[in-house]
């Protein structure tokens, strides 16, 4: 049985464990200490009683299982076990022994990682499920079973598959490469260069070579580059910023640059002088990721990543070879494709927050800063520490948020934690948005944040000196702010004889789209289907189709797998669409990964996972407004790479909103109105930048208010470029 799964580390001790756990709702009696603690903590800012926070919290661990990483060596080894039985066990455990010693992990009980793409048609055995090299799901207890799973295009799918609301996913996806490009006089073909031994000793310095190679290195993560050069200049600069995890230093610093000329590809290089740290975890050896990133003009255009051992000093750098596991040096993992063209509208800073040890259960990242700019303020690599892994830290957030509704108390839970998410910036971040914010063209600054953690709600962080003391001190009510993933894959081929590199979603997200139809798809709920009207929704549709030209949508299955394979008609001729609006319900299930859920007029839960396999991308990147509550959330939360947001992008849509939480119905049919009324006005008038209507919607959050403040205004968040502008095209 597919399982979603908690994720653990055999070094956690049994209380980091249990803590762990309780901050997801898994306890075996609300009484423990760990979970007392957490319940009492959350009731006492509440002011609700100890038994109704303690039953809105709970989850049950026997549908949940746990995907624990073991370092052993240079070795990677995972264990798939029953969350039940994790839980008992840690409970009757001395608390400071680790999760090896209380489970008894020995090297056999590892199973193989099941890769995803490799799940169809395969003998499924016990195990943890991974893809792009981190875990996704376990299976667990139901023996070898083959899995027929050729229409799958997820993990969250197989685990939903014949569930009530489960729908079949539409067919092979077509792919259109992009149109309307100026092409340069002279493209070159070439893959990433990261020359770099597999293993160093402490304290002794080494070289590293970045460049551009004829063939792919089997030891890069990378797509192939294409180097344009215009026909005037037959060179490139590109600065090269490099980052690592734990455990090296670069004495000369992390950035460089890179003049690149078209006759002169291999001799292209830079060279970065680093050195390794003394381990000091158990294994005493470190295992992280050399990540490169290539940027122009402020504008990250592509990453490429090596694995790289760090062992004691004097110690012998032959590389441990057990039978077991998985050796770092082969470790799955994912880099974007490198498209090496400037976003002309590049926003005027890009945080990218990565993860170069590539272990989900520490809440150990990386951040760096970009700009267009020429700024004051260190661009980094900063070490950034949640405390925790990224969906516990971020969860154990939301579902306060979730828990305090109407009540006098919210003002002062959003704004704790908002403290709480600025604390896990780096300072340096609050002082290039202060630095471009004083800069005469950007009074208002741009930010796109790219996060190897999709959970966090960043737009929430507090700043304590507001640029505009007028609006609420939240990120995304004082700056404008999009998001973005950067790990898409290249999507697959077309069909038979054809083949595609487009990635999906981009690598960085398109800043305008001409919109000659708007698709407004609204349910008309019964009372068979088990859920209540939305009279102002239904409304909000209305005039939102009568408003704008493009098509109504009955929210049925036919309709939106028209709407998903790009193949609606309107009086039986085809018709594209470039924006997307659902108004309707929306849920969440904390029992399934793939957990948010939008509810077709029949009653049944539509999973993200649809929206996968839609055949979008290339010049066809539709925006995609789904105002339901929570269908933001995606995954265990905020926007995972599965749930709406994550499998959209992944779609090809260029954009998606959503809400964090559940939205009052009056705000939210007025938030919708006034969105698209400044969107998308009247041609030949450009609409305003999506990040800025947004930016303006959360200032309607009143501090102060009675009885509280609303928050559904802070509730939106928003995947796509922050410049974002619309234009009605004939």
């Amino acid at each position: 049985m597919m399982r979603p799964s908690i994720d653990l580390d055999a070094d956690m001790s049994a209380s980091e464990v249990l803590a762990r756990l309780a901050l997801n709702g898994f306890w075996i009696s609300a009484q423990d200490p760990v979970a007392h603690a957490r319940i009492e903590a959350v009731r006492v800012r509440l002011h609700r009683s100890f038994d109704d926070i303690a039953r809105a919290f709970a989850r049950d661990a026997h549908t949940y299982g746990a995907a624990i990483r073991r370092q052993m060596g240079t070795h990677v080894l995972w264990y798939a076990r029953e969350l039940s039985d994790v839980l008992g066990k840690c409970t009757m455990a001395p608390p400071g022994e680790s999760l090896l010693q209380v489970l008894n992990l020995h090297e056999p009980d590892s199973a193989p990682p099941i890769e995803h793409d490799d799940i169809a048609g395969a003998l499924l055995h016990d195990g943890v499920v991974m893809e792009r090299g981190m875990p996704v799901a376990v299976s667990l207890g139901a023996g070898p079973v083959r899995i027929d799973v050729a229409r799958s295009r997820s993990v969250e799918d197989l685990i939903l598959r014949g569930k009530p609301g489960s729908s079949a996913l539409p067919g092979d996806v077509e792919y259109v490469a992009p149109v309307g490009r100026i092409e340069p006089a002279v493209v070159v073909d070439a893959w990433p260069r990261i020359d770099a031994p597999e293993c160093k000793a402490a304290a002794e310095p080494f070289d590293i070579v970045v460049g551009f190679a004829a063939a792919k290195q089997a030891e890069v993560m990378g797509g192939p580059v294409r180097l344009p050069f215009a026909s005037k200049t037959q060179e490139l600069e590109i600065t090269i910023e490099l980052s690592s995890g734990i455990g090296v230093d670069a004495p000369d610093g992390w950035s460089r640059t890179l003049r690149v000329k078209a006759d002169d590809i291999a001799n292209a290089q830079v060279r970065f002088r680093l050195v390794g740290t003394e381990p000091t975890n158990r294994e005493r050896i470190w295992l992280t990721m050399l990540e490169v990133r290539y940027v122009i003009a402020g504008t990250v255009c592509g990453t490429a990543a090596r694995p790289l051992v760090i062992v004691p000093a004097n110690a012998s750098t032959a590389l441990y070879t057990a039978a077991v596991g998985t050796a770092w040096q082969s470790t799955p993992s994912s880099a974007s494709p490198v498209s090496l063209v400037a976003d002309s509208h590049a926003p005027d800073l890009t945080i990218e927050i990565t993860k170069p040890d590539r272990n989900p259960s520490s809440g150990q990242y990386v951040c760096q800063i970009y700009s267009p700019h020429t700024l004051v303020t260190p661009r980094g690599p900063f070490p950034m520490d949640l405390g925790q892994d990224a969906k516990t830290f971020a969860k154990s957030m939301v579902e306060e948020i979730r828990q305090y509704g109407g009540n006098a108390l919210l003002e002062h839970a959003l704004e704790g934690i908002g403290r709480l998410v600025a604390e896990r910036l780096p300072a340096q971040v609050f002082d290039a948005l202060s630095e471009v914010a004083a800069l005469a063209s950007t009074k208002v600054p741009a930010l796109l944040i790219v996060s190897a953690e999709p959970y966090v709600p960043w737009e929430i962080a507090w700043l304590d000196q507001p640029l505009d003391d007028k609006r609420p001190s939240f990120l995304g009510a004082q700056a404008v702010v999009g998001r973005w993933l950067r790990d898409g894959a290249p999507a697959p081929a077309a069909g038979a004889g054809t083949t595609s590199n487009v990635a999906r979603p981009a690598v960085h997200p398109i800043a305008s789209l001409g919109v000659s139809n708007l698709a407004v798809m609204q349910a008309w709920y019964k009372v068979a289907a088990g859920l209540r009207r939305l009279p102002m929704a239904e409304d909000e549709a209305k005039q939102l189709a009568k408003t704008y030209p493009g098509i109504a949508l009955d929210a049925r299955a036919e309709p939106l797998r028209d709407l998903l394979s790009a193949t609606l008609q309107r009086n039986f001729d085809p018709i594209q669409v470039q924006a997307v609006h659902f108004a309707g319900h929306g849920d969440f299930d904390p029992t399934v990964p793939d957990s948010s859920a939008m509810f077709l007029e029949d009653g049944s839960a539509l999973r993200s996972t649809l929206f996968r396999a839609a055949k979008y991308g290339g010049d066809r990147q539709p925006l995609l407004f789904l105002n339901a509550c929570m269908l933001g959330i995606g995954g265990e939360l905020l926007g995972d790479m599965a749930g709406f947001p994550g499998n959209a992008l992944r779609g090809g849509f260029g954009g998606v909103l959503g809400a964090l939480w559940e939205v009052d119905d009056d705000v939210a049919h007025d938030i919708a109105l006034e969105f698209w009324r400044r969107a998308l006005p009247p041609a030949p008038a450009h609409g305003e930048a999506i990040g800025t209507i947004l930016r303006d919607l959360r200032a309607k959050y009143v501090p102060g208010a009675k009885p509280a403040p609303v928050a559904t205004y802070l509730a939106y968040v928003y995947y796509g470029h922050p410049n974002l502008t619309l234009q009605r095209m004939p």
